[in-house]
């Protein structure tokens, strides 16, 4: 079923999540005609190809545009991108930006969202920023830091006891007297996320690299990649497509039975009990949008690989070893490199976005470098 753009609806009637029928091009030549709007040097240089009425009335901290970076893990060299240093400390705020300017556009005055933590300290902002009241519902054991940034940046917390999917189940109720602005169901989120990849592009010098690699739990940032990539390629800019890596928890790997054949090492089980807190931004069981996960991946050319808790400590202690303060969800997809290794050639270029500031994880972190 169809809705109109300009109807406050976040999911079809038939229960069904919602996908925006919008196609952008991108001409290179306009990204410069934004400097009115003081946000040349933000996501907001993209403004031609975001679905929102009003550009000049965005919410926005002039986000985006975040350094890449070289680095290397265990003789694999790659560039980080480094989303920690946007806004809320997380990649989270490019969707939320174009979310909530969107949700203001509409005349919503309330939300309801449910996440582990960044997504809910991202909305929390720009809900702040908007003069929209936030209604956040977080796993009752998440980071302290998560849930203390979130209540100060004005959102009403709701702290819930029992899996990810039973946050998921009170936020929706919430959202019947008021609007769910989810991260994981909005399809405003993901055209947020996707101008990583423009930035990732220009940045490039109008390349794609030879691989990106993805921490995957709801999706968002890599689906979000593989709209970006499809509107860059009609736009005629890029003629190929990076291999897109989505890398999960050995304890909570729903996409393992999609690609059974492909470079997993799978530990634990996959009934979400007993599951580790490091790398909580990516332990969702039941994404709801996993279509769209594989067919991304599968377009690509990419894959799926997993990573231990010791994996991803050693990785996060060698990230910080360079100066880097990440949280350890954001150290998956660099452990996930040396797993990786015995595919490359030396010579690939490899993106790794540095996905959320070890600001928020601060507790977890003192155990693990005492």
């Amino acid at each position: 079923m169809a809705y109109p753009a300009n109807m406050p609806v976040w999911r079809c009637e038939c229960g069904h999540y919602l996908d925006l029928e919008f196609r952008p091009v991108l001409l290179r030549e306009n990204l410069h005609d934004y400097r009115s709007l003081s946000c040349c040097n933000s996501l907001w240089r993209y403004s031609c190809v975001l679905p929102l009425d009003n550009p000049a009335g965005v919410i926005s901290f002039n986000e985006g545009l975040t350094p890449l970076v070289p680095a290397d893990y265990k003789g694999v060299n790659f560039l980080a991108k480094m989303e920690f240093l946007l806004p809320s400390g997380s990649f989270k705020d490019r969707g939320s930006a174009v979310m909530i300017s969107r949700c203001r556009e509409l005349g919503v005055k309330e939300i309801a969202e449910d996440s582990s933590g960044n997504a809910a300290c991202s909305i929390a902002a720009y809900c702040s920023k908007a003069a929209i009241s936030s209604n956040i519902f977080m796993p009752a054991g998440n980071s302290s830091g998560k849930s203390i940034q979130a209540r100060a940046l004005g959102a009403k917390l709701h702290l819930v006891e029992g899996s990810r999917e039973d946050c998921t189940e009170a936020a929706i109720k919430k959202a019947q007297e008021s609007y769910y602005a989810s991260h994981a169901w909005n399809p405003l989120f993901l055209h947020g996320t996707k101008t990583i990849i423009y930035e990732i592009v220009e940045q490039l010098g109008w390349r794609v690299p030879d691989y990106i690699f993805i921490p995957v739990g709801n999706g968002t940032l890599l689906i979000g990649i593989s709209i970006g990539l499809r509107e860059i390629m009609s736009a005629g800019i890029i003629d190929r497509m990076p291999k897109l890596i989505a890398v999960q928890s050995d304890r909570c790997a729903p996409l393992k039975d999609y690609f059974p054949d492909d470079y997993n090492i799978f530990m634990g089980n996959n009934s979400g009990k007993e599951v580790s807190p490091l790398a909580e931004g990516i332990l969702v069981r039941k994404p709801i949008r996993i279509k769209q996960i594989i067919q991304a991946i599968r377009e690509s050319g990419g894959g799926v690989v997993t990573v231990s808790d010791a994996e991803i400590k050693e990785a996060l202690k060698a990230v910080f070893s360079r100066g880097l303060y990440i949280e350890p969800t954001s150290a998956a997809p660099v452990a996930a490199l040396s797993k990786y290794k015995a595919r490359l050639h030396g010579n690939e270029t490899i993106v790794i976005p540095l996905t959320g500031s070890g600001m928020k994880t601060s507790e977890v972190i003192s155990d693990l470098i005492k």
